[in-house]
């Protein structure tokens, strides 16, 4: 047991690293969003934290499963971090819901795995407003 916790605790570095690098990445590319006004010089910046917990579920119709976790690339607020963190149970009861409604040909290829990380992003805005939930990275995608 300790050997298979060590694992998803390098796991977890490795992606959290991943996504810091990619993060950077995009902030030196000019991936720092103006809000406001056009002339405005205010910037805002944006952080990716991870979804609480990986999904492990079934899909509608067949005896297919699917496991993935995500991230959530939001604004650098304390207070809107704070309410995800507080009010993740509703999320993710909302994101699950998504999910059984899916079929395995509904979440396979690229072009499903990007129509589910929007339906997501459609779902995060609709409990924390569009302005605050910036977009949503599928990770790890297994469907069985």
């Amino acid at each position: 047991m300790n050997g298979k916790k060590l694992f998803i605790f390098v796991l977890a570095l490795v992606v959290t690293g991943v996504l810091i690098f990619a993060a950077a990445l995009v902030a030196a590319r000019g991936g720092i969003i103006n809000v406001g006004e056009a002339n405005s010089n205010k910037e805002v910046k944006t952080v990716i934290v991870p979804g609480n917990s990986k999904f492990q579920t079934n899909l509608k119709g067949a005896r297919s499963i699917i496991i993935f976790s995500y991230y959530i690339e939001t604004l650098k607020d304390k207070k809107l971090l704070q309410v995800l963190e507080e009010r993740d149970p509703e999320a993710r009861s909302r994101v699950l819901n998504i999910i059984r409604d899916k079929t395995a040909e509904d979440v396979t290829g690229t072009q499903g795995k990007i129509s589910l990380e929007r339906e997501i992003l459609d779902c995060y805005r609709s409990l924390y407003g569009k302005e605050g939930i910036i977009n949503i990275y599928i990770d790890d995608l297994i469907t069985q």
